[in-house]
């Protein structure tokens, strides 16, 4: 299939967290999950990710703080999907005023989700070979 491309998630509710990572993988992206800001700092001791997808409100904490941290150590070239429940203009605003190139509304349906990733970070695509057609010697 090629080259993956790793997506940083950080959702603090498990059950939506395994959905997601469940349709990202089988569509080809590297999922490194996380549930707090702490494993998604752990996370990036690794190394940065390709893309930040991530939960506006965690519990007790915000997904502010991860997007600052990623933003800041990439030198802004990692692009940020925020995710929220809080669906407000200010809410949408705030996200994309604090960095995130997008933000995903929640309920979001999943071909949404696969759009707004590979619209950010889109997964090599084979190119297409060129079949060889053997010369055949023909007979006179």
């Amino acid at each position: 299939m090629g080259e993956s491309r790793t997506v940083l998630l950080v959702e603090d509710e498990t059950e939506f967290r395994d959905a997601v990572m469940f349709v990202l993988r089988r569509h080809g992206y590297a999922v490194s999950p996380a549930a707090t800001v702490a494993e998604a700092e752990a996370r990036l001791t690794s190394g940065l990710p390709d893309l930040l997808l991530v939960d506006m409100m965690l519990t007790g904490q915000s997904g502010f703080q991860i997007l600052r941290l990623v933003k800041e150590r990439s030198d802004g070239r990692v692009p940020a999907i925020m995710m929220s429940g809080y669906v407000s203009v200010a809410h949408q605003d705030y996200a994309l005023a604090a960095g995130a190139e997008l933000f995903l509304p929640k309920p979001f349906k999943l071909t949404q989700l696969l759009e707004a990733t590979d619209s950010l970070c889109p997964l090599p695509r084979p190119t297409s070979v060129r079949p060889v057609i053997p010369t055949v010697a023909t007979c006179s």
